[in-house]
């Protein structure tokens, strides 16, 4: 395997052109299958879903927009407010140049903190100015005006102002807006199979009707999954949240449920519904892929789940054919690394221990320790999950769902990887062709940087190797991503608490969101928009469409 090959598939304008929603193809019309369609989820953290089903209110909104003045604001130290934040997207020739400033901060900020501590024996000197008091405020303070004593910030700034720059923080701010118009079409759809006309009122009255039942999120005793039906059927009664009808979910790993002793290793079944996320409250993206299937798929259906947060495709995630082997790309990085720090050793005059290649463990990596005792289970009695499943009709495993990739969103060697697991699990399950659908990272956010860093790209990288090329879809999340929602925080501290400004904000901010950012802001909108995205793309596999993305990159 080459690492140029994602250079020498994708031109760098494609991915640009790539970045559009999904539309399906192959999947216009409703599939037809007898034998029950068993689809996997995998994946860490977003695979997992901690939006709370209320938020899904803000589908019914227009798109939050905030005001330009406190968006665009340039703030005099480097915070990665939405300003700085074009260190990120900066789009021009020294682009490097801004990735190496930003570096330098960083340096800084860590040099100055050491020498704050006075950590390594390190004292401190007057000429060092006067040492700041104790307290993060004072330190961070303190950190910010060396680096811009050290030019730092302005030559960053110089940078990101110049005419050289083809993305600037306004023109950020116009595609931000825009986001909305750019989805209308999924997100009118979505309202449609969704939401069913839900209003402010029936909110308010599903958010009584859940506070007078009493129904605890964190329920993971016995009666999980009866209050999980519970909320569903409110969800369902005030909100148009559907139950599905053929399609049943198992899931296993971070989900609410009472089988289990901690909450890592819950499992439970049911209908799919809302309140299959981390706990019995919230949907990750198998409620949208679940739905989308029942529309498309004339069949019946399983989707088997299992997801932890914070694992990683190179560690928690890694496929047992790569235990103590490496990619060609891992292999590259680690000696690159070695000379570099060899280097840098050398010229301190201290030793250096090269890191060594890996070491085959002769076990299964953590995630797949879990997850192949569930598939082994699931393939082997199907009805113990799908109550109405027929054995003389039989099964198929129809697909898998893949999203997974923050803790490896700088990892070049992600298609690599990615493509290995994708070829060990087909041969698992035997099933040669299994389609697959694999989920981009959304807060990449803009057109241009929905393919940039690691895991992305190598996604894209994967699906156009020639050994998996028709087979595998990628769907760009990044459209759906509410990027807005990144500047609630920042909005309310430009304006005074009672403004009209700061009052629509926080008043977004709490209907709209549930948890943090790198969780796409606990979303539901964003959530059955992505799951959606997933569902429709994978239906289209299955009826023998070729991958959408493939039409993106030939735009």
């Amino acid at each position: 395997m080459k690492n140029s090959i994602l250079s020498r598939v994708v031109p760098a304008v494609a991915l640009v052109a790539a970045c559009t929603t999904f539309t399906a193809t192959a999947a216009a019309e409703k599939i037809k299958k007898e034998k029950l369609q068993i689809v996997f989820c995998f994946g860490q953290s977003n695979m997992v879903g901690l939006a709370a089903v209320p938020t899904a209110w803000y589908m019914t909104q227009p798109q939050y927009v905030p005001p330009r003045e406190a968006t665009v604001l340039e703030t005099r130290y480097f915070d990665w407010n939405f300003y700085w934040s074009g260190a990120r997207y900066y789009q021009g020739p020294k682009k490097q140049e801004v990735l190496d400033l930003v570096q330098a901060r960083r340096d800084s900020r860590m040099k100055w903190r050491q020498r704050v501590r006075e950590a390594n024996g390190v004292e401190w000197k007057k000429e060092w100015g006067e040492k700041p008091e104790p307290g993060r405020s004072n330190v961070y303070a303190f950190l910010d005006q060396k680096a811009e004593e050290e030019g730092i910030y302005k030559r960053i700034k110089d940078i990101l102002d110049s005419k050289e720059n083809k993305f600037t923080c306004d023109d950020a701010y116009n595609e931000l807006i825009l986001r909305d118009k750019v989805n209308a079409a999924a997100v009118k759809q979505a309202n449609e199979n969704y939401l069913k006309g839900a209003t402010d009122a029936d909110f308010d009255a599903f958010n009584a009707a859940v506070k007078e039942a009493k129904i605890n999120p964190k329920d993971q005793g016995p009666d999980a999954e009866k209050n999980r039906a519970i909320y569903a059927g409110l969800a369902q009664k005030h909100l148009g949240l559907p139950i599905a009808k053929r399609t049943r979910i198992f899931g296993h790993g971070a989900i609410g449920g009472s089988e289990g002793t901690s909450g890592i290793d819950r499992s439970t079944q049911g209908p799919l519904s809302v309140g299959y996320g981390g706990d019995i409250t919230t949907i990750g993206p198998e409620y949208g892929v679940g739905i989308a299937l029942e529309r498309q798929v004339d069949a019946p259906i399983l989707l088997v789940k299992c997801s932890w947060g914070n694992t990683s495709i190179a560690d928690a995630w890694r496929t047992p054919s790569l235990d103590g082997v490496e990619t060609p790309i891992e292999k590259a990085s680690r000696e690159a690394w070695n000379i570099k720090m060899g280097a840098i050793a050398k010229k301190a005059g201290n030793e250096y221990t090269p890191r060594p290649a890996p070491t085959k463990k002769g076990k299964l990596s953590w995630c797949w320790s879990q997850v192949l005792p569930q598939v082994d289970k699931v393939l082997a009695d199907p009805g113990k999950y799908y109550p109405d499943y027929d054995p003389k009709v039989g099964f198929e495993v129809a697909g898998l769902v893949w999203f997974q990739g923050y803790s490896d969103k700088d990892n070049p060697a992600y298609g690599e990887l990615f493509a290995q697991l994708i070829k060990d699990f087909r041969k698992k399950v035997k099933t040669p062709n299994m389609p697959v659908v694999c989920g981009t990272l959304g807060m990449a956010g803009f057109k241009a940087q929905a393919f940039t860093g690691g895991a992305n790209k190598g996604m894209l990288q994967a699906s156009q190797m020639p050994e998996l090329a028709g087979t595998v879809d990628v769907v760009n999340t990044a459209p759906y991503f509410p990027m807005e929602l990144d500047l609630l925080k920042q909005v309310m501290s430009s304006f005074e608490k009672g403004s009209p400004e700061y009052e629509k904000a926080a008043m977004v901010r709490s209907r709209a969101t549930s948890n943090k950012g790198f969780h796409y802001h606990g979303s539901a909108k964003c959530f059955i928009l992505m799951g959606d995205a997933m569902g429709r793309s994978l239906a289209n596999l299955m009826a023998g469409g070729e991958p959408t993305i493939n039409s993106a990159i030939k735009k």
